[in-house]
């Protein structure tokens, strides 16, 4: 029998316990709470990576990362797949493919090979045409903070494709006299690459594929064949890590505790080249070499009340120094084009010069409800949000233009 099957009947037998235990427990006591709980839907396997050309009109419902290029955007629908768009003209963008990817939260391209996670796995998918893709290889089990997703197994012959949600009546304050009730109430729980988002926790640089694997380690593969990614390793590389940002031959890790930075001039061994710290706060990182960007937000599971955009010099990378903190609303993702510094910030993102990064000049800014993150080149910006992908054309900083708006349909 498989491993991945016993932890599955385990964890059944496991939670018919504890209903047992409950029912047991609630005799004698009249108050009970209702709430919800998410059962999987299952798939095997191998009948999920020969369907990966889902249907091209799919939804917009729960976007996420983005990622993009030559003339295509990619957009990451949470735990469903990638919306795949034809941006060669901006002002019209079409949806052309869905790459149906249960699991799915980040992208990455190098050459025709996309890569994307299946929950606890590495895909390497040829997307020479993106209408018809299929699957190259698989590395099992690299990203190994996913192996099990609100409880459940993720990896093995059958693959969790969708979540059925009900309700469940639970009694509340059990007998002082149960102790096993206490117990179990206690512990319930544009070139080959293109460009990513500051919320990517998956990257390229120089032929290795780096990921944050869990939620203290680094996960490093080559990519060296493309097609057939090799596992490298991996390496502690900091507390509670968000997000990653490749620079030259530097790794900036945005963490909720501060900012890692690595020399990776040895892909296999990166090597620590000092932290920044912050308080507790979700922390994307964008830099140009001399200062990295930082935006911290509070009120999400990375706790911390902090809603800021710190400014830290990096030119002595080994000595980081705060430059200068910018209040904020509600900062999420971020990104630079020369000199310009866009920043998603709660219902606007703003444009701001950064010619002097300690007194930095808002010049700009766009209406957008919630966004999430932004990828701004060519004097286009694309920005994510829960509704969709707007674009925008800042040629003209004084008359910045709504260009298009996909949504959902």
């Amino acid at each position: 029998m498989k491993t991945g099957k016993i932890r599955q009947q385990l964890l059944f037998l496991a939670c018919g316990l504890v209903l047992l235990l409950l029912n047991a427990c609630s005799k004698e006591h009249g108050e009970t709470t209702t709430y919800k709980i998410l059962s999987p839907v299952y798939e095997d396997r191998s009948t999920v990576l020969a369907a990966l050309n889902g249907k091209a009109d799919q939804s917009f419902l729960h976007t996420g990362k983005i990622y993009v290029k030559d003339n295509f955007i990619f957009i990451n629908e949470i735990d469903k797949g990638i919306h795949v768009i034809d941006n060669t003209n901006p002002s019209h963008p079409r949806q052309i493919a869905f790459l149906r990817i249960p699991g799915n939260e980040d992208i990455a391209i190098l050459g025709n090979i996309l890569y994307a996670d299946m929950y606890a796995d590495l895909l390497a998918i040829d997307i020479t045409d993106v209408t018809k893709v299929h699957l190259t290889a698989s590395l099992n089990n690299f990203f190994t903070g996913r192996q099990y997703v609100n409880g459940y197994y993720t990896s093995g012959e059958q693959v969790i494709t969708d979540w059925v949600e009900k309700d469940t009546t639970a009694p509340v304050n059990p007998p002082m006299n149960c102790l096993a009730c206490d117990f179990m109430l206690a512990n319930a729980a544009a070139g080959p690459v293109g460009q990513a988002g500051s919320m990517a926790k998956m990257v390229l640089l120089n032929n290795y594929l780096y990921a944050i694997s869990e939620a203290h380690s680094l996960g490093i593969a080559s990519v060296t064949n493309a097609k057939s990614p090799h596992f490298e390793g991996t390496m502690f590389a900091g507390y509670d890590l968000e997000t990653i940002y490749p620079f030259e031959d530097m790794l900036f890790l945005g963490s909720d505790v501060g900012m890692f930075m690595y020399d990776v001039s040895n892909p296999v061994q990166p090597q620590s080249l000092g932290t920044f710290e912050h308080g507790r706060a979700c922390d994307p990182v964008v830099t140009d070499g001399s200062y990295a960007y930082v935006t911290l937000h509070a009120g999400t599971h990375c706790g911390g009340d902090q809603n800021e955009l710190d400014v830290v010099d990096v030119r002595n990378i080994e000595q980081s120094v705060l430059v200068k903190t910018y209040p904020m609303t509600k900062p999420t993702g971020l990104c630079q084009d020369g000199k310009l510094l866009f920043v998603c910030d709660s219902t606007v993102v703003k444009i701001f010069d950064t010619t002097d990064p300690s007194a930095l000049q808002l010049l700009n800014q766009v209406s957008c409800n919630s966004p999430y993150d932004v990828i701004a080149r060519n004097k286009i910006a694309m920005v994510v949000n829960n509704e969709g992908l707007f674009q925008y054309d800042y040629t003209d900083l004084n008359n910045i233009k709504q260009l298009s708006f996909l949504s959902e349909k």
